[in-house]
């Protein structure tokens, strides 16, 4: 749009929130958007503290709770939300922080060397549905490719 780019995903699906479109109808729903967000930041955070641990000693014992705890307490809340919302994670339509989960879980099974969604079909449809939207099919063509 302004022949510039911007290359973190957080600040591009921020930008992405001002879009009328993607936000609640009422402060009720966005805040319902805000808190999956940050649920999701958190459970971000969870997986990066593992990933990024150079001693391999406390890695492995961080390894345990995280893919047997962490993992799948924040899956199976996110799961049951987005079922709820017919495969959205807010207010029962296409927002924003759709777009946040779909653009942050290809880094977080590169740090988790795992599907994550593997075993979570609403998860995966909130994924299908803001990665199928026309524009946002071209722009994952020609994006480039970076290391996490």
């Amino acid at each position: 749009m302004y022949g510039k780019g911007i290359d973190q995903s957080p600040d591009i699906t921020f930008y992405v929130a001002k879009n009328p479109e993607l936000v609640g109808s009422n402060d009720w729903e966005n805040l319902e958007i805000d808190a999956i967000v940050d649920t999701i930041n958190d459970f971000k955070t969870k997986i990066q503290l593992y990933a990024r641990e150079q001693d391999a000693a406390f890695k492995e014992t961080r390894k345990g709770p995280l893919f047997q705890e962490t993992i799948p307490f924040y899956l199976e809340k996110l799961e049951q939300i987005a079922e709820q919302n017919n495969g959205h994670l807010a207010a029962a339509k296409l927002t924003w922080a759709d777009f946040f989960l779909a653009g942050v879980i290809d880094h977080l099974d590169d740090l988790v060397e795992i599907n994550l969604l593997e075993h979570s079909p609403n998860l995966q449809k909130v994924v299908r549905n803001v990665i199928t939207i026309p524009a946002v099919k071209g722009w994952i063509k020609i994006r480039s490719q970076t290391e996490a």
